[in-house]
């Protein structure tokens, strides 16, 4: 039964993935129809999640559309831009709004984040922003009156905590980072004990032992109560996220095979689970926490029993799991924490301690209104957790960040791993049975080749990429092992250097840049370069280029530089028209980059090259970012281009203007837009111009 149900499990999960894969629909999609207007709607608040000072983040079910009724399970993602004083008064509210939803973009740059797949495993189908709702009365049932409740007294639980101390204590009490200093954060994910940070086993495990020592062994009625409304509680005060649920579930039937007096397996308990969550939502399979949890458990019940006897059963379980995700950190995260085992066994130690009292603070607030009498403690056991943490980085050398490996590499690693702690692999071994160890092997093998066939992405391995960075620029060259971008995108609000930069060059093969170029010095094309530079290699940084300065990348690669003829020194590239213009020579195609170039700066570079071919180009990156101030007729006319790049992104200028479009659809012209395709790439071989690109 153990055995069946985990392949039973497996077996499942690797349908669903093909499927996926395939373009088939996991679960019906009951919001078509719903988005891509705007429409009046009522709906009743399932969540609501702080995300700043000013804005919170709504889950939400929709009730009506338009004053007609309807039936839909998916839930709709609402950012809503105020600050609310009083947010658990709205958790189980209806309330109406006006928006228009939007499906949630897909993966947007290859093999980094995939927000709509991020969502759907939370069973969110839509994504929304308003300004303003109203709110309806409503009947509360006792559920979600306590539900409302508690949500009350976490809110204000959290604004009696210490400046100092609030962030590590919401985030191991609760799993909610949002208050957490950045650099903290930074820490705990290099030293491989984020987990104390996403409420998960590790927490339910510990109130769950706290119970046990007071309730002991019995099974009355009275104790099964209280450790229902404990798990209850506990599961509501960290919003229900899947570790929590797996963990609650397993615990579950743990204290039901005791009743029944019949065998408790992790293994199968953790099977029968996963079941259940892919019955309500095939698409939690793709949730980072979903594929965590239940990996550090089939880590737990195949490598620890591997590990000698002689080492302790916490360090046992430690390394195990240490073991076990270690492939997916580097394929998912692309680091190896070099302190992870020895960061975790101090950490999970004074965790074991400090959620208890946490959660004697949180229960003597609900009670008293304070929780004054322990605060000394709870802060005391905060900064402790903080510096031996921060003491455990090594000054930043914990950690080395590597590059994506290949899927099926991961795969077959893995597999491996698990394989050989199998006890099937035992009783094989044992029993010299070669050819069938042979056989899984191969099965592992093929298994993990015709998963990285389905998941090829063709974007990673061209020649050119128009890198989505939002609302700026981006342009990757490469050739062989060598990197180069032309600009960097930048945003006032997000660091695109660390959060889109970074990512996506270790995802796709970059260890460092060579050198990185600048058109001009705004915000959307140089910012994120700056950024960038503080936290990854980059070798050379190379700005305010001017006609006739050139620059290598290797032997079929070089960059000619065609505007400005000069830079004025005080004034530098802040005008458009003095944009420094590239033309990038890759073999016998020509790519030009104009930056923010104008209309001026156009017809002055025509009027440089008049009778040359100096600006013939097979692919053009239209001028800043399609707005009508760029791309005068003249200009295509004497490019010539097959295809044309517009780098945008969501935004409030009109970019791309319905004029620039017009002009390139009338000169038959292909138009490719990252708001529109995603990353777009180019490869080039001596027929022709391969066009991918990440989004339909």
């Amino acid at each position: 039964m153990r055995r069946k149900l985990f392949c039973t499990l497996l077996a499942v999960m690797a349908a669903l993935f093909f499927m996926d894969m395939a373009g088939m629909t996991l679960r019906p999609d009951q919001l078509q129809g719903y988005t891509g207007s705007s429409r009046r709607y009522i709906a009743d608040v399932e969540k609501v999640q702080y995300k700043d000072e000013e804005s919170w983040y709504l889950e939400a079910k929709i009730i009506s559309a338009d004053g007609r009724r309807v039936k839909i399970q998916e839930k709709v993602l609402l950012s809503y831009y105020e600050n609310l004083e009083k947010p658990w008064e709205l958790l189980h509210s209806r309330i109406e709004f006006v928006c228009s939803l939007e499906k949630p973009s897909g993966q947007r740059n290859p093999y980094c984040f995939d927000f709509s797949r991020y969502l759907k495993s939370r069973g969110i189908g839509a994504v929304a922003a308003i300004d303003s709702f109203s709110e309806g009365t409503g009947h509360f049932t006792v559920k979600e009156k306590y539900e409302r409740w508690l949500y009350e007294k976490r809110c204000l639980f959290e604004n009696q905590l210490s400046s100092g101390t609030k962030g590590i204590i919401m985030g191991v009490l609760f799993g909610e980072t949002g208050f957490l200093d950045e650099d903290v954060y930074e820490d705990f994910r290099n030293n491989g004990t984020a987990h104390v940070l996403a409420v998960s086993g590790l927490h339910v495990g510990i109130l769950y032992g706290v119970y046990k020592k007071i309730a002991g062994n019995r099974n009355n009625p009275a104790a099964l109560v209280l450790l229902a409304v404990l798990l209850f509680t506990y599961g509501v005060l960290s919003m229900w996220s899947p570790s929590v649920i797996r963990a609650v579930l397993m615990i579950i039937m743990s204290v039901l095979a005791r009743i029944l007096d019949l065998r408790y397996d992790m293994l199968t308990a953790m099977s029968a689970v996963g079941l259940i969550l892919i019955a309500a939502n095939p698409y939690v399979i793709f949730g980072a926490g979903f594929q965590m949890s239940f990996l550090a458990i089939t880590s737990i019940a195949f490598i620890q029993p591997v590990i000698p006897d002689r080492i302790p059963d916490f360090l046992a379980t430690a390394m195990a799991v240490n073991i076990g995700l270690m492939m997916y950190q580097i394929y998912q995260f692309n680091y190896i924490s070099l302190v992870s085992l020895a960061a975790n066994i101090p950490v999970i130690f004074l965790a074991g301690y400090f959620v208890p009292v946490a959660i004697a603070a949180f229960c003597l607030f609900c009670a008293a209104g304070n929780y004054e009498l322990i605060r000394p403690a709870v802060d005391g056991m905060a900064m402790v957790i903080t510096w031996v943490n921060e003491f455990s980085t090594l000054d930043g050398y914990g950690a080395v960040e590597v590059v994506r490996p290949p899927l099926w590499c991961v795969l077959i690693g893995g597999g491996l791993i698990f394989f050989m702690a199998s006890e099937t692999f035992t009783v094989m071994k044992l029993r010299a049975q070669y050819k069938k160890i042979a056989a899984c092997v191969l099965a592992i093998c093929l298994g993990a080749g015709l998963c990285s066939v389905l998941t090829y992405c063709p974007v990673t391995d061209d020649d050119i990429v128009f890198v989505d960075v939002g609302q700026g620029d981006c342009i990757h060259i490469r050739d062989g092992n060598k990197d180069v971008l032309i600009d960097g995108g930048g945003s006032m609000n997000y660091n695109v250097g660390k959060n889109i930069l970074k990512p996506y060059l270790l995802r796709n093969g970059a260890w460092n840049l060579d050198m990185a170029l600048v058109t001009h010095e705004h915000m959307d094309h140089y910012k994120g370069i700056q950024e960038l530079k503080e936290i990854f290699p980059v070798n050379r940084v190379i700005k305010r280029m001017t006609a006739g300065q050139n620059v290598t990348v290797s032997e079929d690669v070089y960059i000619e530089t065609l505007w400005p003829e000069t830079i004025d020194p005080e004034k530098g590239q802040d005008a458009n028209d003095q944009c420094s213009a590239f033309m990038v020579h890759y073999k016998e195609y020509r790519i030009l980059v104009t930056g923010d170039l104008d209309e001026t700066g156009e017809k002055s570079m025509l009027k440089k090259y008049a009778g040359t071919d100096k600006l013939r180009a097979d692919i053009l990156k239209i001028g800043h970012h399609g707005s009508a101030t760029s791309t005068c007729q003249e200009f295509l006319d004497a490019i010539k281009p097959s295809y044309a790049v517009i780098q945008v992104g969501k935004n409030n200028y009109g970019h791309p203007t319905p004029k620039v479009i017009e002009k390139l659809k009338n000169s038959c012209i292909i138009i490719l837009r990252n708001d529109y395709n995603g990353a777009v790439g180019f490869s080039f071989d001596k027929e022709e111009i391969n066009c991918h690109f990440m989004l339909e």
